[in-house]
């Protein structure tokens, strides 16, 4: 099975990363990455990675994928649903439905990403579970894992949830070191700047790693007092995947990934953030693990999804 990946954007992006992963994984199933006469071509789709705006990504996709060989399968990310804003995820939605209607299968990553695409209107759409990113060995504790630290991990945008962690660690008797693990999102240097000011004002030690490579990242995971996944309307998250990847068990704000996710995986589902941060800040150990849990794979969900698609649609 030939399959050509299209992913547009920096490698270090997640959506980026999680297309040569899935490639990696397919392989292994007898999955072939080409650059031309595929069997089968699978993008990854995000407003962000496409163009300025949710509409113009849409339009983005819709002009690449005239001219793609069939049949073409998308996935995915950051669906809409329950936007604050309601004419923000207005646009958003059609933007998704534009995307859908391009290609010849979907594929989400949660359950409830599948209800959200459902309420869009269009052909039901295929689940198949974000994999466990791979993390190689830790190396060197990086500097700041000499205090007591509380780690969120992943790109510094709004929503995350490191306003929260800071102005929950000052509310610790220990006042512990807020460690943002990961990158400023292109476009939110205020939103750096304002948790900047925000640790200075409640006396709480802040820092953003910026770019982490592989080893860097298993680093860190190792490293971290405290792990958090805060952000509660999270679709399918990959921080938190790579949380458990490094065998941690991070504190996990309630959402409906989350809780998909606690279903079968040791996440520490929290309803008070400060009893929990006390409690793993006396006991470090209650958030190791001691291996990555059992995960579906996900390499053979995606060669049975290319075959099926291959086999339905003519070339």
């Amino acid at each position: 099975m030939r399959v050509l990946f299209h992913a547009p954007g920096p490698a270090s992006h997640g959506v980026v990363r999680h297309s040569a992963l899935v490639a990696d994984l397919a392989a292994a199933h007898g999955v072939r990455a080409v650059a031309s006469n595929p069997d089968v071509v699978h993008a990854q789709f995000t407003d962000g990675l496409y163009g300025p705006d949710t509409r113009a990504a849409a339009t983005a996709f819709e002009t690449w994928a005239a001219t793609a060989p069939r049949p073409l399968v998308v996935t995915l990310h950051d669906v809409p649903g329950a936007d604050p804003d309601p004419r923000r995820g207005a646009a958003r939605a059609e933007s998704y439905r534009r995307v859908v209607t391009a290609c010849d299968a979907a594929v989400v990553s949660s359950r409830h990403e599948a209800n959200k695409v459902a309420r869009l209107g269009g052909d039901p759409v295929r689940v198949i579970d974000l994999p466990l990113p791979h993390l190689p060995t830790p190396g060197d504790r990086p500097p700041w894992a000499a205090v007591p630290t509380l780690g969120v991990l992943g790109f510094v945008y709004p929503g995350k949830g490191h306003a929260e962690a800071i102005t929950a660690a000052a509310r610790q008797p220990t006042r512990p070191a807020v460690v943002a693990m990961g990158a400023v999102s292109t476009g939110h240097d205020d939103l750096a700047a304002s948790l900047h000011t925000l640790a200075a004002d409640l006396g709480v030690r802040f820092t953003i790693t910026g770019t982490l490579s592989d080893t860097e990242m298993a680093s860190a995971v190792a490293a971290v007092t405290v792990p958090l996944a805060l952000n509660r309307g999270v679709s399918a998250s990959g921080s938190l995947l790579t949380w458990l990847a490094g065998r941690r068990k991070p504190l996990t704000a309630h959402g409906d990934y989350a809780d998909e996710v606690a279903a079968h995986s040791p996440v520490w589902l929290y309803d008070d953030l400060d009893d929990a941060i006390t409690a793993a800040l006396a006991d470090p150990t209650r958030t190791t693990l001691p291996n990555p849990p059992p995960w579906p794979d996900t390499g053979a969900a995606h060669r049975a999804l290319y075959d099926s698609v291959h086999a339905a649609v003519p070339c």
